[in-house]
């Protein structure tokens, strides 16, 4: 039987609880009788029913199930939660042969489910080549296993390296990538649970950190802070959501108390703001910070046609694996 054609079903039904399931990761599974899927479902948001439990609900002929296969993009959970292991409810349907993309690596199962099931006669397997399916949910694996939130890098440059122009307090940025990419970027922010600036590109260029160009939530601001640039208390008005502040004279009601130069200090805070995935939009110098420090989980960088002779360097970052293009802008990401 061919794994990857149902496995595939899993990943695209999965990717329909996309924002919704965090801190939950996102799981498509389906259930197969003789070469034909006759019961799907997907985690739809946390706190509800796992994919597993709908796609055995969806099952109309439920005398199949023992004769049939389930597919899992995710390993079946083994631990009492919001709801039901569904490992247990696999074995009390007697469906006889599970295959699963990708290990779950949260404490709690972590090949308890896997274990579970081979205790109750199931054929269980594992497949091989679980990278492609582990991206779906790569931020719950950055969670889990690093126990931080995922961070995504965005930012454009010109085709001679730089990020913006030397310009005065008063000049707005360099306006350098087209349309094309700016959708792309509101969509990223639609998909991320907070967007991270500096204090510095806060006070330069009073962003709105919306997602005005695509349909979703705003995500929640989370700024950086330094002496050397306070923030604008209009601009903080003007913000459609409430910002976490990082910095030493924080107040525990405005965001964490933390050195923002030490990422130790703050990574794991983050997570209990319920910051499981970062979008870092600027600057230039926090983007090589988290780039130096082993953060740049996903990278996503535009760089236009065009050159200017002077300016803001653009971070260094080589490990780009694909790149095509949006609008003249090419597009690389890692």
């Amino acid at each position: 039987m061919n794994h990857i054609k149902f496995l595939t079903r899993c990943l695209q039904l999965a990717n329909y609880g996309r924002g919704a399931t965090a801190p939950n990761p996102m799981v498509g599974a389906v259930i197969v009788h003789e070469g034909i899927i006759i019961g799907e479902g997907y985690h739809k948001k946390a706190g509800q029913a796992h994919a597993e439990v709908l796609a055995i609900q969806d099952v109309r002929e439920p005398h199949l199930l023992k004769e049939s296969t389930l597919y899992c993009s995710l390993e079946p959970c083994a631990h009492h939660g919001k709801t039901p292991p569904c490992c247990e409810l696999i074995a009390k349907n007697d469906i006889p042969h599970v295959v699963i993309a990708t290990n779950d690596p949260h404490d709690k199962v972590d090949g308890k489910g896997i274990q579970y099931m081979k205790s109750k006669g199931i054929f269980v397997e594992l497949i091989d080549e679980q990278r492609i399916y582990q991206k779906l949910n790569s931020a719950f694996l950055t969670n889990k296993i690093k126990c931080r939130p995922h961070f995504t890098l965005k930012w454009a440059e010109t085709a001679s390296g730089h990020m913006d122009k030397i310009r005065g307090a008063s000049e707005p940025a360099l306006s350098i990538s087209g349309p094309v990419a700016a959708i792309k970027t509101h969509q990223l922010r639609s998909r991320v649970d907070g967007i991270l600036i500096s204090s510095k590109t806060a006070g330069r260029d009073l962003p709105a950190l919306s997602t005005r160009y695509w349909s979703g939530p705003n995500p929640v601001p989370v700024i950086l802070l330094s002496k050397e640039h306070p923030l604008d208390s209009n601009w903080l008005a003007s913000l459609d959501v409430k910002p976490i502040l990082i910095g030493e004279n924080v107040r525990d009601e405005e965001g964490i108390v933390a050195d923002p130069r030490q990422p130790e200090q703050w990574l794991r805070q983050l997570l209990e703001h319920n910051m499981h995935h970062i979008l870092v939009e600027g600057g230039s110098s926090i983007l090589q910070f988290f780039i130096s420090n082993g953060l740049a989980d996903e990278v996503h960088r535009y760089t236009s046609t065009w050159t200017i002779l002077d300016g803001i360097t653009a971070p260094k970052y080589n490990l780009f694996h694909s790149s095509t293009h949006l609008g003249e802008d090419r597009y690389d990401r890692n």
